[in-house]
């Protein structure tokens, strides 16, 4: 697992996201067109529907109404009966209040509208071109349509899914950080006590791994570095140096602990610094900041309870104080 595999993937799934995107828009303009059953033609004396034959259900089209004189424009669904259909043609009544000018144009045009189906003997039916007060209506066929909310909403996800490519490396290397943090005081003790016990380094080392799981992400690097020194004849100083350069170019903040180590380690190598206390005062310390950083997981642990214990209680709130509200 590596960035470029990564940027590969997200590539890959960003590409999918917007030919999914993209067939949903299709689909979505191609069921828009189906949901006008009317065609508005362009004739001579204006434009005209044509409405549905004799026992055909009611015909629907979305007009848009601009009427450039009052800056208005909006969009009404008109249902155009049937030849012959004799439904109540009882047009909207404007209960004579006071309405905005904006009120009074809509109503003009729903009025307008509704008027057509006064006359079903009639196939063509022509839209009038003004209010009845004067004003000049332009028409035009709306299609509604979800583009701009599907384009917006593939756009989101791509964003989503090109921020989130590193997530995998980013949780790997927090994964292998808590490993190092968790496992490094005990391993470091454990090197302590057995060089107490006699041991020489390298000794307390293979035995210090020998003892431990390889499942854990710390001790597997343990056993591989045991595994490079028995193999090569290496040095277990090296070899432990070029794991703590390692975890360091990898951003591991846990790098400073694993250079301490092994710089004391090399100082006993090259200069006969007493070993066993140096490790001693380390191990001290890394069992300090193991705590603190446990202290630190309750904290945020608490924190993130937060809400979901306030919703609990808001909800025995109101289970307690329903029963004295219903009888009020």
């Amino acid at each position: 697992m590596n960035e470029e595999n990564l940027n590969r993937k997200a590539g890959k799934r960003i590409a999918i996201i917007i030919a999914v995107g993209i067939l949903v828009i299709i689909a979505d303009l191609l069921m828009a067109g189906q949901s006008n059953t009317l065609t508005l033609y362009d004739g001579d004396n204006g434009l005209y529907m044509l409405r549905p034959d004799a026992g055909s259900a009611s015909g629907k089209i979305t007009l848009r109404a601009d009427v450039p004189e009052k800056a208005y424009s909006k969009s009404f669904d008109l249902s155009l009966d049937a030849m012959g259909d004799e439904k109540d043609k009882t047009n909207p009544d404007s209960s004579s209040k006071k309405m905005k000018e904006d009120e009074l144009v809509a109503y003009q045009v729903r009025n307008t509208l509704h008027s057509i189906n006064n006359n079903t003997s009639v196939k063509k039916v022509y839209l009038p071109d003004r209010l009845e007060t004067g004003e000049k209506i332009n028409w035009s066929v709306e299609r509604k349509t979800n583009t701009a909310a599907i384009a917006f909403a593939v756009l989101v996800l791509a964003a989503l899914v090109y921020r989130g490519r590193h997530a995998p490396l980013k949780k790997k290397l927090q994964a292998e950080q808590d490993s190092i943090t968790r496992q490094l005081p005990e391993f470091v003790n454990r090197l302590v006590l057995l060089l107490n016990a006699g041991m020489v380094l390298n000794s307390a080392f293979e035995k210090a791994v020998e003892e431990s799981s390889d499942e854990d992400y710390f001790y597997g690097q343990m056993h591989e570095i045991y595994s490079r020194v028995r193999q090569t004849n290496g040095s277990m100083n090296s070899e432990f140096r070029a794991f703590a350069k390692s975890r360091r170019s990898a951003g591991d903040d846990a790098a400073r602990e694993l250079m301490r180590i092994s710089n004391i380690i090399n100082d006993n190598i090259s200069k006969g610094v007493e070993l066993t206390e140096k490790l001693q005062a380390e191990s001290e310390l890394l069992w300090i900041s193991r705590k603190r950083n446990c202290e630190e997981r309750g904290r945020l642990a608490e924190t993130k309870l937060t809400l979901p214990l306030t919703l609990f209680l808001l909800v025995l709130i109101m289970i307690t104080v329903s029963p004295a509200l219903l009888e009020l």
